[in-house]
């Protein structure tokens, strides 16, 4: 089954789609460690974008399965966390977004 989310890193019409088949719950807790660690690389989306998927696969990072990176949102549509590099904020879901260090310094959730 799964518990499928999400992470959108987009920068203008380009955007990259960080996938994660079983963390979708801890998902948001996962990406603020993420953004903290990565906070000198809040203007870098490549760098950030590696940060975070870092931290997704930390635990995991010679499984072949649990998670993916693409271009568009497959599985997991339900629960996504769009990082807005330009206007430097988090998404999630449809709630309005936060700008990243609301985000850090929050606990916001699914």
């Amino acid at each position: 089954m799964g518990d499928r989310a999400n992470v959108v890193v987009k920068t203008g019409n380009e955007q990259v789609c960080l996938y994660s088949h079983w963390g979708g719950y801890e998902l948001p807790d996962t990406l603020r460690a993420a953004m903290v660690r990565g906070k000198p690389r809040w203007d870098d989306p490549q760098y950030l974008a590696r940060i975070i998927f870092c931290e997704m696969v930390k635990n995991h990072v010679m499984d072949e399965t649990g998670f993916g990176i693409s271009q568009s949102i497959g599985d997991g549509d339900n629960q996504v966390l769009t990082l807005d590099m330009e206007a430097q904020t988090v998404k999630i879901n449809d709630k309005p977004p936060m700008a990243f260090a609301e985000f850090i310094a929050g606990n916001a959730g699914w």
